[in-house]
């Protein structure tokens, strides 16, 4: 599933509300990555009202153990949604044991993306080696 900004999205609010603090931003191997914290903290400040998930997948033997999660925000400006998953080969080692809540902050880190206009990927999209400890 893609995730989708329903035609229904009022317009922007102001730039200052839509800028993410640089303490929320990680630069790895020469790119920016937003922490997902900075993604809470900003949609807090654009009126974040919702946050709700569906498990999609159940991960399993069959399907490769892969969780997959649906995650939808709304915050002042509409609702957004945003798909996120996780298994064993996209996750530190670390995170491995967790794969659900993994594939569920990845959900939610999507939509908010998406709800505060914000384009770069956030860290907890990375997997293995790339994402920090």
């Amino acid at each position: 599933m893609i995730s989708t900004i329903p035609p229904s999205v009022k317009s922007h609010p102001p730039a200052s509300s839509m800028r993410i603090e640089p303490r929320f931003i990680l630069s790895i191997q020469g790119r920016e990555f937003v922490k997902f914290e900075g993604l809470l903290d900003l949609a807090h400040r654009n009126g974040l009202t919702d946050v709700q998930t569906e498990l999609i997948q159940v991960p399993g033997e069959s399907n490769g153990n892969v969780a997959i999660i649906k995650a939808r925000v709304q915050v002042e400006r509409g609702t957004f949604t945003g798909v996120g998953d996780a298994c064993k080969g996209n996750v530190n080692p670390k995170i491995a044991p967790h794969i659900i809540r993994m594939a569920e902050t990845r959900a939610v880190a999507r939509a908010l993306r998406l709800a505060c206009n914000i384009g770069m990927c956030s860290v907890e999209a990375l997997g293995g080696d790339l994402e920090p400890a």
